[in-house]
C-alpha cells in the first residue's frame, strides 16, 4: 500500500511531467519573435551583434532603445552569433525559467516551506499560461525572476556583494529592479546590517546607474515621428484625470493578476477575493523577506502607464507563497491540499487550449488572443522579399517582426502612447491622416497588412488601410495562394 507521502510524490512527479511537456511543446512551435516586444528585443539583440549600439535597426532611420534595458538582448545578442534558429534563440528564456524556478525552490526552503510546498508552489505558477508565454518567447520576464529570486537568496545568505550584484543585473533586465534594490537595502537597514546595505548599495549603483544615465541622456530620440516607440510614467505627460484612471486600472489589475495568470479569469469577486486574502495574510503572518519585495514592487507597478499583469508574472511564485504559508497554519492539512490540487490544475486547461490553437495556427504570439498562422505570414514576407526592392520601406504594424523576416526597413506609421493604447476611453491610434504622412515623411512603397492578433491599436490600423485604399493613397498587389487577411498594398504612384 502506498503511503499517504509517496502519493503525494507521485502525483508531484506526474504534475512536472506534465508540465515539462508543455513546455516542450510549445519550445518545438515556430514563434521568431511573433510578440512585437519579442521582436525589438531581436531587432536591437541584432543590432548589437552586428556592432551597431543599442538601438531599434529596423526603422528608417535608427533610434537607439532608451525603453528596455539591454541585459536580455546583450545576452540574446551573445546567441544570435552562433545561430538565429528559433528553437536555438527560445532556449535562453526557457533556461532562465528553468533556473528561476529552481532557485525559487531553495528560496522557499529558506523561507520555511517544507519540500513538497517548495515544489508545488513554483510547478503552480510556471502552469500559468502567461508564464508558459514568457518561458518560451524572447522576453526578460522570466530572467528578471531568475535574477531577482537570486538576489533574495543571496540576501538571505548575508552576502551582500553577491546580492547587490545581482539586484543590479535585475534591475538592468527590467527597470521595476529598482524596487528590489530598494527592498535589499532596506532589509539590511531593518536588521541594522549597516555596512552590508552600503557594500549592496554600492554595487547595484555601479551596475545600474551607467544605463539610466545613458538612457537618460538619449531620452529626446526615444520617439521619433512614426516609430510608434513612448515609454511613460504617470508623472510625465500625464494630465490629472488621465493619473486618477491609470492609478485605477492598475489598483483593480495588480488584485485581478494572480488568479488571471492561473485561470485567465477576472471578475469583480476575484478582485475582492484577492485583495482580502492578500491583507489577512500580509497581516496574520509577515515575513520582511519577500514581503517588503512585493509592496515595493507593486508600488512601482501602479505607477507605471501600463498594465502590470506580465510584470507580475515574474513575482507570481511570491503572492502564492504569502497565501500559502497562512493557510499551512490555519486549515486542516486535507483542505490544504484540495486547495493545492485544484490550484495547479486551473492553468493547464487554458494551457492545452492555447497550445492545441498554437499547433493548428504554428506558433504562440498572444498570451490571450488566437495567434497569426505563422505559415501564411511566411508566405506574406516571402512575396514581400519577392515583390519589393530592399531600398524599399514598408509600413506595417508588425514593423518589427517584418524586418527580421523579409530585411525591409519598417515602421508603424504611427505613434501610440500607452495611455492611449491601454487606457484611453477614447483611444486615437492608428488614424489614416498618421499613416499617409508617415508614407510621405519616410517615402514609403508599401504597406503590409496582417489579421488582428490581439494588439490593442491593431484594429485602428487595419481601419486606417482601409481608408488609405478607398482614398486611392495605396492599392492592392495580387498575392495568389495566400489566405485573406495577409495583404500588401502599393503605394500608388511608387
Amino acid at each position: 500500500m502506498v503511503s499517504s507521502t509517496g502519493a503525494q510524490r507521485v502525483t508531484i512527479v506526474a504534475y512536472l511531467a506534465l508540465l515539462a511537456a508543455m513546455y516542450g511543446i510549445v519550445w518545438f512551435l515556430p514563434a521568431n519573435a511573433l510578440d512585437h516586444d519579442a521582436a525589438i528585443n531581436l531587432v536591437t539583440a541584432k543590432a548589437l551583434a552586428a556592432g551597431h549600439g543599442y538601438a531599434i535597426d529596423n526603422l528608417p532611420n535608427p533610434i537607439v532603445q532608451t525603453h528596455q534595458p539591454p541585459l536580455f538582448p546583450a545576452l540574446l545578442a551573445l546567441f544570435t552569433l552562433a545561430s538565429s534558429n528559433a528553437q536555438w534563440l527560445k532556449l535562453l528564456p526557457l533556461a532562465a525559467t528553468i533556473g528561476w524556478l529552481a532557485l525559487t525552490r531553495r528560496l522557499l526552503i529558506r523561507m520555511g516551506a517544507s519540500g513538497n510546498s517548495a515544489v508545488l508552489i513554483p510547478a503552480i505558477a510556471a502552469a500559468s499560461p502567461v508564464v508558459l508565454f514568457l518561458g518560451t518567447n524572447l522576453l526578460p520576464e522570466t530572467l528578471f525572476g531568475l535574477l531577482a529570486t537570486a538576489a533574495l537568496l543571496a540576501l538571505l545568505s548575508e552576502r551582500a556583494l553577491l546580492a547587490g550584484i545581482f539586484a543590479g543585473l535585475a534591475a538592468l533586465t527590467k527597470i521595476e529592479g529598482l524596487a528590489l534594490i530598494a527592498a535589499c537595502v532596506l532589509t539590511l537597514l531593518i536588521r541594522r546590517r549597516f555596512r552590508g546595505s552600503a557594500i549592496l548599495a554600492m554595487a547595484s549603483t555601479l551596475i545600474v546607474a551607467p544605463w539610466i544615465g545613458w538612457s537618460l541622456a538619449h531620452l529626446a530620440h526615444d520617439a521619433p515621428a512614426g516609430s510608434g516607440h513612448v515609454a511613460s510614467t504617470i508623472f510625465t505627460g500625464l494630465a490629472a484625470n488621465e493619473k486618477a484612471i491609470v492609478l485605477g486600472h492598475n489598483i483593480w489589475d495588480l488584485f485581478a493578476a494572480p488568479i488571471s495568470l492561473l485561470t485567465g479569469y477576472t471578475s469583480a469577486s476575484t478582485v475582492a477575493l484577492m485583495f482580502v486574502a492578500l491583507g489577512w495574510c500580509f497581516i496574520a503572518r509577515r515575513q520582511t523577506v519577500p514581503d517588503l519585495f512585493l509592496l515595493l514592487y507593486s508600488l512601482v507597478l501602479l505607477f507605471l502607464v501600463v498594465p502590470p499583469e506580465r510584470a507580475i508574472a515574474p513575482v507570481l511564485p511570491f503572492v502564492l507563497w504569502v497565501i500559502w504559508r497562512v493557510l499551512r497554519r490555519a486549515g486542516s492539512r486535507g483542505a490544504v491540499i484540495a486547495m493545492a490540487v485544484i490550484a495547479a490544475l486551473a492553468p493547464l486547461a487554458p494551457d492545452a487550449i492555447r497550445v492545441v490553437r498554437a499547433r493548428a495556427a504554428g506558433n504562440l504570439s498572444s498570451a490571450a488572443m488566437p495567434p497569426n498562422n505563422w505559415y501564411e505570414l511566411q508566405r506574406l514576407f516571402a512575396a514581400v522579399r519577392t515583390l519589393t526592392d530592399s531600398s524599399d520601406i514598408v509600413v506595417s504594424n508588425d514593423d518589427a517582426m517584418l524586418w527580421l523576416s523579409a530585411g525591409r526597413k519598417t515602421l508603424r506609421g504611427f505613434t501610440a502612447s500607452p495611455w492611449e493604447l491601454f487606457y484611453s476611453p477614447r483611444p486615437a491610434l492608428a488614424t489614416p491622416d498618421q499613416l499617409s504622412r508617415a508614407i510621405l515623411d519616410y517615402h514609403a512603397a508599401y504597406v503590409v497588412l496582417t489579421p488582428d492578433i490581439g494588439l490593442p491599436e491593431a484594429a485602428s490600423f487595419h481601419t486606417s488601410v482601409a481608408a488609405l485604399e478607398r482614398g486611392g493613397i495605396i492599392e492592392p498587389v495580387a498575392l495568389p495562394r495566400i489566405e485573406r487577411g495577409y495583404q500588401l498594398f502599393r503605394v500608388a504612384g511608387r
